[in-house]
């Protein structure tokens, strides 16, 4: 009974360039690109925009209006506005803008001209989300960013001046050599500061990484899963003092500042991807664009190799499979898994799927369950990846 949902009013696209690859990074992206790299990434961009409107239609998808577009990476302000400012004015034709559209771009303090910020305000660019990370230019440097806490503060009133509705910022917890002193630190700054949206994460130690090697080598280094857990409650103290609502497990925002487009990835929403790495949801099925411009570029323009091709299939998710991702995504939200929600999209109860597991979790005391629906209760946040396994 599942909802064949063919409708989409989300697009992210990836912008997989930066200066430099920070120490923790995993995300797919290249340093220092060549300029023929950007220029054809730029083209593939704009060709797979106009493949997803054409194959969404032989689909019988539905992508117009958007409602969020986000643009993501790597490093958004990377590469030239003017490219940035071409292909939402190719999304905007194709697609056509929900009057309230949220359009999101990743940006880096040290990349920020007012020049540029000018002209992403007229391509309709209304939220800026700073990779901020950490007010401590000790530990800026250490992680491998490439600005300075002046850097950050020069960047978020520059947007202010601009004219920008959002300005979020990221920060990391559980770095290196980080002490609780120093995320007070941190959330003084952002105290500070014209900021209505934080995203704060505990650090992922990911094979690969150059923080993964420091990690087996000098695991003394990193702080204790308790010490992180003090910095994570830290975090929700303080944002909670500012203002701030906690509406994510790890997102922070003033009212009616919260991220709508990962909102719906929250939801279990359809969203539609492009570029190099990115991916689409849509009927049950998750897509996935290759990590590499190269093999990219060769998918784009062939013309059997598509968006909708059987080659970028990653996942199909069945009925149960999608029943159980409406629990765990929608539990990392406060408001939680709603009853009424959850029927109208699976028609079935939750209880009478989940009512075992959900009476195993109360009383364990990590989910709180009323009228209205299932939420993680404080304790279930600190150990969100214990429920989740119970899911799965």
């Amino acid at each position: 009974m599942r909802r064949n949902n063919r409708s989409v009013s989300a697009l992210y696209v990836h912008v997989p360039f930066c200066s430099g690859k920070c120490f923790y990074c995993d995300f797919y992206s290249i340093a220092g690109p060549k300029e023929d790299t950007i220029r054809g990434w730029h083209r593939g961009v704009l060709k797979e925009l106009t493949r997803l409107d054409d194959e969404s239609f032989a689909n019988d998808v539905v992508i117009k209006p958007l409602q969020t577009i986000y643009l993501g990476g790597g490093t958004p302000s990377f590469v030239p506005p003017s490219m940035i400012l071409s292909i939402l004015g190719h999304a905007r034709v194709l697609f056509s803008f929900a009057d309230d559209c949220d359009i999101t771009l990743e940006a880096n303090p040290e990349s920020i001209r007012q020049e540029a910020l000018l002209r992403w305000r007229e391509a309709g660019i209304n939220r800026i989300s700073f990779g901020l990370q950490s007010s401590s230019d000790k530990l800026l440097r250490l992680i491998g960013r490439r600005h300075t806490a002046k850097d950050a503060q020069h960047a978020i009133l520059s947007a202010e001046s601009a004219g920008f509705s959002h300005i979020a910022v990221d920060l990391i917890t559980g770095l290196p050599d980080q002490t609780i002193k120093d995320v007070k630190e941190s959330l003084d700054f952002i105290a500070e500061l014209p900021i209505d949206h934080l995203s704060s994460y505990a650090l992922d130690i990911v094979p690969g990484t150059p923080f993964h090697a420091m990690w087996e080598e000098e695991p003394e280094r990193f702080p204790s899963d308790e010490e992180e857990r003090q910095m994570t409650q830290q975090v929700i103290s303080r944002m909670n003092d500012l203002g701030f609502s906690h509406y994510e497990i790890s997102n922070f925002a003033k009212p009616g500042a919260e991220s709508r487009h990962n909102l719906c990835y929250w939801r279990g929403e359809s969203y539609l991807g492009a570029g190099p790495s990115a991916a689409s949801f849509m009927a049950g099925i998750r897509r996935k664009n290759p990590p590499s411009v190269t093999e990219w570029l060769q998918q784009v323009d062939t013309p059997d190799l598509g968006p909708y091709s059987d080659r970028t299939i990653e996942e199909i998710i069945d009925e149960q499979a999608a029943r159980i991702e409406t629990m765990i995504l929608g539990l990392r939200l406060m408001e939680g898994v709603s009853f009424d929600r959850f029927y109208q999209r699976h028609g079935v109860h939750m209880n009478e799927l989940f009512g075992d597991i959900f009476q195993k979790l109360e009383q364990q005391g990590l989910i709180k369950r009323d009228k209205r629906g299932v939420r993680l209760s404080e304790k279930g946040l600190d150990f969100a990846d214990a429920v989740v396994r119970e899911f799965l």
